[in-house]
């Protein structure tokens, strides 16, 4: 074998690597509460569910505790266009008044 072939195959497991399924924020545990969940049902109604699946439910990470939002997204393409189309929706529907997105790639 050279050093450029691989000894691994694709039906080899390893300890240390796997894989994660992303899981929608509406479907995740720590967002059923109220009163995010009722909120985030809100934004989908404000958005329309296209784009709320596209921006908001593809979230890393929502922190919110009713006076700061914080909204965590994997793309930096995703951060502008949620600030620049969608910002004073966000801080209407969730009664903020600077929530803050964060692109994390």
């Amino acid at each position: 074998m050279n050093e450029f072939e691989s000894g691994t195959t694709a039906r080899e497991t390893s300890d240390t690597v796997y894989e994660v399924v992303f899981t929608p924020v509406l479907e995740r545990p720590e967002y059923q509460g109220e009163p995010i969940h009722g909120k985030l049902l809100a934004l989908r109604e404000a958005m329309g569910e296209e784009d709320f699946n596209r921006y908001i439910n593809s979230l890393l990470r929502i922190t919110y505790n009713g006076r700061a939002l914080w909204l965590i997204t994997r793309s930096e393409r995703n951060r502008t266009l949620i600030e620049g189309k969608y910002l004073p929706l966000i801080a209407k529907i969730f009664d903020v008044a600077a929530p803050r997105v964060f692109s994390q790639p």
